[in-house]
Parts: structure tokens; sequence; C-alpha cells
């Protein structure tokens, strides 16, 4: 008679260490590449034929800002005059985002292949370096939620199946890919990571008063305010009600004294290099302000909250619920992290701009909001069916419909047509220029002519004045115009784009033969004391002649 079987031989092997962490370790790096080339999805549309175009109109004003200080290391750049000329401005962009990128040049200059077809981008590690750094801040944002997520424990010590949803979200999240977009040299992606630290360590001083932890968050925090007093402001004045009302425990201890020491560094340094003033428009000016604010993508609202599903999945929408679970379990943070959310999504729908922090407290929220969710096939098939309109989303971001594409298309050829104007500027004295606002910045750092336009707040005078120059039916007004602002040359662009948005900021009807389709004219007439370019087809410089009165 054979044996009978031993007790448990046919039952499934337990995962030994090595598997776990090969497994641990393979969906980690898995999630890294994802994120990594989502962050590069537009590759083929910031570098072409050699050259960088980059996202946004801020990206060539903060690369302006870091030639300015590669030219004079330790400069902290306090006033800028390649815009709002001859004035400048005094902009709310700080040293450390030039820093990073000044420093991530020299890398490039030193580092990067001089041959091959590589080698060809040698000679651009500038913008090599503005187009890389908010990618790899990006990178550097996911590893951090992997390894904090990893390392999240509930109150009794267990670790949530569903920890791995926070990394996910980061690296997926549309709103926070752009944030860290390729080509993309904006403050939002540095201010992203530090906040992630900041609000993580948060989480962590709430089970236990570790010294390292303060030190992190308040010295992330304080950066964070360096860069901008906007976000991270209100984002720390949630943070300091949330522990008002509801932890108490991570700021009754030893270690909240360190990280208001921690804090206050990054602030006393913000102040000794840049000052760190909050720069307010005049009374005079509000009104124009909000005009131009109106015509900016960023600063719109959402009116549909299916939005907020294509951004961060049918999560946002059970995370509220899954929070307010865990703190009727008294979960400790369950309460604050609902307050953040609450908080994170309101400013969403005011404005666009706050988005991907939106996106980094829904990540940042879902291993407690998900704590008490098991592991059964029902509940995985609802995690897939949730994450269904954010995968729509990127296959309409990915797969453009023909009028998305061939937007797209005009808009690059825009920009390409626009860095053959600048080469035409070049020239060894100072000879400032008028154009519209959201070309000027380009025009500017390509150039390397000062600009009477830019796309910052704070010189609303200079945008106001191209505005009205480019509106203008009057030619004493406009000669005015260029005699104030010292102007040598005139660029003409599209103008019935000119036209519509300048009437927008000046809250007009468009006038009958404004001055930015005369400008197209085989040539002004001599009233507007312009001489134009010919054989010309996307952009015209015209110059402005000496009786004018536009010199000096």
């Amino acid at each position: 008679m054979n044996a009978p079987p031993a007790a448990g031989a046919d039952s499934p092997r337990a995962p030994s260490r090595l598997e776990e962490r090969l497994c641990l370790w393979g969906g980690g790096l898995l999630l890294l590449l994802v994120g990594v080339a989502l962050r590069l999805h537009n590759l083929t549309t910031v570098l072409v034929g050699g050259h960088f175009y980059f996202v946004d109109a801020d990206c060539y004003s903060r690369l302006s800002r870091v030639r300015m200080v590669l030219a004079e290391p330790g400069k902290a750049v306090r006033q800028q005059f390649f815009e709002n000329w001859p004035e400048g401005v005094q902009s709310h962009a700080t040293a450390p985002l030039d820093y990073l990128i000044a420093a991530l040049e020299r890398v490039l200059h030193w580092g990067w292949p001089r041959f091959g077809r590589l080698g060809a981008l040698s000679e651009s590690s500038l913008d090599l370096a503005g187009a890389m750094v908010s990618p790899l801040l990006g990178l550097g944002l996911g590893l951090f939620v992997w390894t904090w997520a990893r390392g999240f424990r509930l109150q009794d010590g267990s670790r949530p199946f569903w920890w791995w949803v926070a990394p996910l979200l980061v690296a997926v999240s549309p709103p926070l890919v752009h944030a860290s977009v390729f080509g993309r040299p904006d403050h939002q992606s540095l201010l992203v990571l530090l906040l992630a630290v900041g609000l993580a360590a948060e989480q962590r001083l709430l089970h236990r008063p570790a010294l390292g932890w303060a030190w992190a968050g308040g010295l992330c925090f304080g950066l964070a305010l360096w860069v901008s007093l906007y976000e991270p402001l209100v984002l720390l004045g949630g943070v300091l009600a949330a522990g008002a009302c509801f932890w108490r425990k991570a700021w009754g201890n030893r270690a909240r004294v360190h990280w208001v020491v921690a804090l206050a560094l990054p602030l006393w340094a913000g102040w000794w290099i840049d000052g760190l003033q909050l720069v307010l428009p005049g009374g005079a000016s509000l009104e124009l302000l909000q005009r131009w604010a109106g015509t900016i993508g960023e600063l719109g609202h959402i009116e549909d909250l299916s939005v907020l599903s294509g951004w961060g999945s049918h999560l946002w929408v059970c995370a509220p619920f899954g929070l307010w679970l865990a703190a009727r379990q008294r979960e400790p943070g369950a309460w604050g992290w609902l307050l953040l959310l609450v908080l994170g999504t309101a400013l969403s729908l005011w404005q666009l701009r706050w988005a991907p922090y939106w996106g980094l407290l829904l990540a940042l929220s879902l291993p407690h909001a998900l704590s008490r969710a098991g592991s059964s096939p029902a509940v995985a098939l609802a995690f897939l069916l949730a994450f269904v309109p954010l995968g729509l989303e990127w296959t309409a971001r990915l797969l453009p419909d023909a009028p998305t594409r061939a937007r797209r298309h005009l808009d690059r050829s825009e920009l390409i047509n626009a860095r053959l104007a600048a080469e035409r500027m070049r020239s060894a004295e100072v000879e400032p220029f008028i154009a519209v606002w959201w070309l000027s910045p380009a025009l500017a750092y390509w150039s390397g002519q000062p600009a009477v336009a830019g796309s910052g707040h704070e010189g609303i005078e200079g945008i106001v004045d191209s505005a009205r120059f480019f509106l203008s039916t009057d030619p004493i007004v406009a000669r005015e115009i260029l005699s104030a602002r010292r102007v040598r040359t005139v660029v003409a662009s599209d103008s019935a784009r000119a036209v519509e948005n300048a009437s927008r900021i000046l809250g007009c009807e468009p006038p009958e033969g404004a001055l930015a389709e005369r400008l197209w004219q085989p040539e002004p007439s001599r009233e507007w004391g312009l001489k134009g370019e010919t054989n010309v087809v996307n952009f015209r410089l015209l110059r402005v002649l000496p009786e004018a009165g536009a010199g000096g």
C-alpha cells in the first residue's frame, strides 16, 4: 500500500524572500520606467532639427536668467532687463532653480558625448540642461514616493496592500507628468518634489518624532517657500491647520523644534540672496492684470468634474470616503489628509495651475484612503476600472485627433519661424524690440535683445504697452510708445491673433485698421516711422526710423 501524501504537499509554495524582493524592485523599476517614458513623450516636439523649443514662454525667461548666472557665477538675478524694457522687472523667480540648471549645464558641458548623433547637441548644453532638469526632478519624485510608500505603516504596524498605488499615480497622473515633462524648465517640478518630502515628513512625524524627518520636512518646506511664496505658503497653511486640528501628536514633541529651525534656514538664505520680496501690481493695473490672466490657460477654471477623473482616476472620488473610514477607525493622520485633499481639490477647481499639487496630495493620501481595501479579485477589478478615465486621457494626449495635431503643428511652426526671425535680430549693439507678449521671451532668449513685453505679471506695464501698440490706429500714440520704450525693432507676427489677444487685455472691441494688420503692408506709411523687411512670410522685422524718436 502506498503511503499517504504528506500534509500540505499539494499546497502552493510560499515565495522566498529573494523572490519577494525581485518582484518588489522589479515593479518599482517598471513604474519608474513608465514615469520617465511619459515625461519624454513630447521629445520629438521639443527637439526639432537639433534645436530646442520649450513648452511654455516662461521657460525661455528662466533660461535667460541661467545664462546670466553662467556669465557671472555667484550672481543672484534680482532684476530682469530682458523684459519690460527699459525698466525691467523684479521677477518672482529665485536662485535655487537657476543654479540647479546651471550646475546641470556644467555637468553636461563636460560630460556630454562630443561625437556621434548625440554629439550634435554638445554645443547646446544650456538648452539641453533646461530640457532635462524637470524630467530628472520627476524621476527623483518617483523614487522618493516609492521609498516613502513602501515604508508606510498603519497604526497596527502593518503595511496596506495598496501602498504602491501612490507611486503609480505619481508616475502616470497627467498634471504631475506635465509639471516635470521634457522641455519645461519651470519651478513647478522643483516645488512638487520639495512639497512631496515636506508632506511625507508630516505623516512620519505622526508615528515617531524622528529628527531626520523633522529636518527633511522643515528644509524642504523652507526651500519651497524660497522658490515660491504662493503654492507652498498655502499648503503650509493647510499643514498648520491640520496640525492644530488633527495632528497634535506630530506638533507636540521636541522634533518640531528642529523642524522650525530647519524651516527658518532656507528662508534666511532666500532673504539674504534673493530678497524674497512679494511683488504685487498697483491698483491702476489690477484690472488689466486680471484681463491678461484671463488669456492664460493655467489660470482658468475647471467646469467639468470629469476632468479630475482623467487626472487622477476615479480614486479622487473614493479617496475622501476612504479617509473618512480610516479616521473613524482612529487611524492617525486621516483627518489631516482629508482636509488637505479637500483644500487641493477646491484650489484646482479654481485655477488649473493647482492641478499638479492636487495630484500630489491625492497620491500621498492614498495609502491611508485605501488602507482598509482588501486584495480580493472584486477589489482588483474595481481598481482597474477606476483607472479607465486616466487611460483614456493619455490615449487622447498621445494619439490626438486631427484638429489637435494641426494646432500643435502650427504652434511648432510658429516657434521655428520665430527662431529664424530672432537670428536676424542678433547684434553686438543693444537693440530693444516690441512683439506680442507670448513670443517675447523666446525672441529675447534667441536674439539676446531685450523685449518690451514678457510673460511675467511683474511686467504687466510692458504687456499692456505691447497690446496698445499693436492695436493702435493713431501713428502718434504708436510712436510715443516706441520712443518711451526706446524700441529699435518691431516684430510683426500673426496679426489676427495679435489683435484678438490685445483686445481682450485692453477690454475693447478690435478696431478697424489696427497697426498689427498695417505692419504687413508692403511698406507702412512714413507717419508710423517704420521701414520693414521684404520677402518674408511668417515674421517681419521693421526698423524704427531715427526721426521716430525711438533711439537712445
